[in-house]
């Protein structure tokens, strides 16, 4: 006791010390630790990264070059050879890059070098030898790399673009093309990437100098203050929390298990939760990343890493309730003891969603326009506002024969397409002059050639504006109308002489038109005749039954009369033979009476029907009982088959329509299933289905006849087209039907068939219904 109470003020002093000594220390060495441990590697490596998917997504787009090509000659647009050569132009000007002076190279898969832009000497020679700078075999290292997942990256030293005496590292992506057998590849130069991650190093160390500097002086003052030491640390984690959440990225503390220990503002406003909500929970299991599995799985390994000692970091997606995705860049960094075993993580996120979609929409419209620009049939150019000619597409440099390197850097009134005639030059000067001052120029050019003689030229200049209403730049089209021009001329002769025959056939025509359009009302009425003559034939075959019922029914009734009549006369009548003369005349009349009936009820049906379809009149009609008229008229097409008619049609569907349009397109379309469809088979079947669609009405016919070839399925609805020429067939029957549902009904009809799978025909058509009371 006495001890500590003798030294009770030391000790007061030594404890404020270290409240305030221990925690900057700490403070300092973690600071130290996440600047040299995790931030500066990362810095270099994040770098790399972005080189590598700007490589990565370059390479992608000399692929879809090739892809484009491919399909052309997959389908027999072009040949190979025609589809290999595009290629090899197309990707052999390809550039990017700051100077745009990176480039593209193809090489097979047999280490033969295909194509080469800037050392075209090595173009089919074979690379299987060829080293880099430092003595690597390259070539054999892009196959091993590109063998097993078909890319890949490979690091070796190369000779700078313009100093071939300098050697420096370079960093390529190679990736096969396999339906030619291509490897296509790109790289780019590393001799800055040190350069410009020392500079950032630099920097951050000289900041992180002055911020500790700044921190020992507070801290130094603070010890001397002993007596406001409480409020200042105080103040000091006020200051931390302030930084912390007043942060904009996402930031927070992980035990190196994964459990969240701390979150900042920023993050908990993402997702509109508080620390109670969410701390102690692993981070995995937390609501931003709830919405799938996958990035849950990916989660937990990244953090996996990062416990190890390592930088996990990856690209995330996060669904918010609105169902809109958002992308986030975490990274989870460890930070470590002087044994290096992991304290604790320190996670950080930053919303990139619209650096992602930025990104994406620059490479899609790069893509678009290197595409357009360099497939284009026209000539295009690209020239800066004093007249530099900036960049010049594959068809403008083709009819001059020239390359790039001719003409791009220098004036463009000076390029071979602007000499002859000479004035052509003066008068392109004044051309870019108003293009450069906002106007649009376009007229016809005409140049000379000695060869090719004159030239006609559909020229243009056109100035391209920037957000801020600037012009950046001026786009130059041309388009060669000389064939337009000879045509033209060709067409205005033709046009005298055709005016003059078809005057002189006019005459002809419109009689022959006439003649034609008779024969076809004349065949169109034979076919309504003849369907008339079924109708006929029907009511004969369907009365009769009924009718010889009755006959036989009264002549037993009136033999029976005659012997009772007989008895009578003679006295010979007896009450039991009076009885059963009664019953029989009973039976007979009830037996004649139903028939008649029958009979008459027929008629009136067949009447109907054909009155129908002489007439043409719309009137209300029971859909499902006409069409059970319509089968009993042409029942005895099929009475004394095995094929059956099955109707599935709503008993309460009434219309008002035409119904003798119903007549022959039912009477059309069964008596051909018949004739055609059930030639040879022996039980077949016709299925007529009938629903309401809306307000409409769609009907479909099958049969599981025989079928038809895709031919007469093309024809079908052709008139005169049949295949029983000779055989009776008129080839109007589904002419007539097309007819009827589209123009007498408003409606379209579909036929789809296959040889030995039946035939199948769906109308629809616009119903007018009635309600019954």
């Amino acid at each position: 006791m006495g001890i500590f109470g003798n030294s009770r003020r030391e000790g007061q002093k030594r404890l404020v010390w270290l409240r305030v000594a221990v925690p900057t220390v700490v403070s300092f060495m973690l600071f130290v630790i996440v600047l040299f441990a995790v931030h500066m590697p990362a810095v270099r490596d994040t770098m790399l990264a972005q080189r590598k998917a700007s490589l990565k997504h370059m390479s992608q787009l000399a692929i879809g070059v090739l892809d484009h090509l491919h399909d052309q000659e997959l389908k027999g647009l072009i040949s190979g050879e025609e589809a290999k050569k595009r290629a090899i132009g197309i990707i052999g000007m390809m550039r990017f890059g700051s100077e745009n002076k990176d480039y593209f190279w193809i090489n097979d898969f047999d280490a033969k070098m295909v194509m080469h832009p800037y050392m075209p000497e090595l173009d089919g020679r074979d690379m299987s030898n060829f080293t880099d700078a430092k003595g690597k075999l390259l070539t054999r290292e892009v196959l091993n790399v590109t063998k097993k997942n078909g890319s890949g990256f490979v690091n070796y030293y190369w000779y700078w673009q313009d100093q071939s005496g300098k050697v420096v590292p370079k960093i390529s992506h190679v990736q096969r093309f396999y339906p030619w057998k291509w490897i296509v590849g790109t790289g780019l130069y590393l001799d800055d990437l040190e350069e410009e991650v020392a500079t950032r190093n630099r920097e951050l160390i000289m900041m992180t100098v002055a911020i500790l500097g700044v921190i020992l002086l507070l801290s130094f003052y603070t010890i001397i203050q002993s007596r406001k030491a409480g409020q200042q640390i105080l103040e000091s984690e006020a200051l931390f929390k302030g930084i912390f959440n007043n942060s904009q990225q996402f930031m927070g503390v992980l035990s190196p298990e994964g459990v969240l220990l701390l979150a900042n503002k920023a993050a908990l406003d993402f997702i509109d939760a508080s620390e109670d909500d969410i701390n102690g929970h692993y981070l995995w299991e937390t609501p931003w990343w709830n919405d799938s599995l996958e990035e849950q799985r990916q989660l937990k390994e990244l953090i996996q890493v990062a416990s190890f000692g390592e930088v996990g970091k990856g690209l995330f997606k996060h669904v918010n309730d609105e169902g809109t995705s958002l992308y986030v860049d975490f990274s989870a960094k460890p930070v470590v003891d002087e044994n290096d075993k992991v304290l604790f993580l320190i996670a950080e996120g930053h919303n990139v969603t619209e650096l992602k979609d930025a990104k994406d929409k620059i490479a899609l419209s790069e893509g678009m326009f290197r595409g357009i620009f360099s497939q284009s049939l026209q000539f295009m150019g690209v020239i800066g506002l004093d007249g530099t000619l900036l960049e010049i597409n594959k068809a403008a440099l083709d009819v001059q024969d020239v390359t790039a390197e001719d003409v791009v850097g220098r004036p463009f009134w000076e390029g071979p397409w602007w000499q002859n005639p000479p004035s052509l030059v003066e008068e392109l000067k004044k051309d870019i002059e108003k293009a450069v001052n906002g106007h649009i120029v376009r007229r016809e050019v005409v140049t000379e050639s000695p060869d090719e003689g004159g030239r006609y030229v559909d020229f243009s200049l056109k100035p391209a504006f920037g957000p801020d209403g600037k012009i950046f730049f001026l786009l130059a089209e041309g388009r060669d109308v000389t064939e337009l021009r000879v045509i033209q001329e060709q067409i205005s002769e033709l046009n005298r002489d055709l005016e003059r025959k078809v005057e002189e056939r006019t005459a002809e025509l419109s009689r022959s038109v006439e003649s034609l359009e008779n024969a076809q009302n004349q065949l169109i009425q034979s076919e309504k005749m003849a369907a008339l003559g079924d109708l006929v034939a029907g009511v004969a075959h369907e009365i009769n039954t009924p009718v010889g019922i009755s006959v036989t029914s009264i002549s037993f009734m009136e033999e029976k009369l005659n012997e009772i009549s007989k008895k009578m006369e003679s006295g010979a009548l007896r009450k039991s033979d009076f009885d059963k003369f009664i019953s029989i005349a009973k039976e007979a009349t009830q037996s004649s009476m139903l028939n008649l009936h029958r009979a008459a009820e027929l008629i009136g049906n067949f009447k109907q029907v054909a009155a129908d379809q002489a007439s043409g009149q719309r009137r209300t009609i029971n859909f499902r009982e006409y069409l059970e008229e319509i089968l009993l008229s042409l029942r005895s097409k099929y009475k004394r088959t095995k094929h059956k008619i099955n109707i599935n049609c709503a008993d309460d569907l009434v219309l008002r329509t035409y119904p003798g349009a119903f007549m022959q397109i039912f009477s059309n379309l069964i008596i051909n299933s018949l004739i055609h469809g059930f030639e040879g088979v022996e039980a077949g079947n016709i299925d007529i289905g009938v629903e309401v669609d809306g307000d409409d009405i769609v009907i479909r016919y099958t049969d599981d006849g025989k079928g038809m070839s895709e031919d007469s399925l093309n024809r079908i609805f052709e008139p005169f087209y049949t295949t029983k020429r000779g055989k009776g067939g008129t080839g109007l029957g589904m002419s007539i039907v097309y007819s009827l549902v589209n123009k007498r009904l408003g409606g379209v009809i579909k036929c789809s068939s296959e040889e030995g799978q039946g035939t199948a025909f769906t109308i629809t058509i616009p119903g007018e219904f009635v309600v019954e009371d």
